[in-house]
């Protein structure tokens, strides 16, 4: 877990984890990234995707990351980063009966 921080106060999270097994080592997951909405429209979402990358890199030559379709100002965030959409997993959250499809994003940390 990776925090930001606006004076003393915890203004954004993300999280990253390399996938166990031996068959899946080499890619890592970026999940959980929330940046409060006072703190938003000030770099700090891009600031934790790029820390996430660059801690990424020592660990893995993938990192992955799935996003809600309507959630347009993430996707290009993470597309900005450097991040690809290389599918779609329809109906994967269910949150008061309603459902929500989810776009999954992948960078290839081995090409720089």
């Amino acid at each position: 877990m990776l925090g930001a921080f606006r004076d003393k106060e915890l203004v954004g999270i993300v999280g990253f984890a390399v996938q166990q097994g031996r068959k899946e080592a080499h890619k890592g997951a970026l999940w959980g990234m929330y940046v409060r909405p006072a703190a938003r429209n000030a770099k700090i979402g891009r600031r934790l995707g790029e820390a996430v990358c660059n801690h990424a890199r020592q660990q893995v030559e993938l990192i992955q990351l799935s996003v809600v379709v309507d959630n347009e100002q993430a996707r290009s965030l993470y597309a900005s980063l450097g991040f690809l959409e290389y599918g779609l997993e329809k109906n994967a959250l269910k949150q008061a009966g309603r459902y929500y499809d989810l776009v999954l994003m992948a960078k290839d940390l081995s090409r720089a």
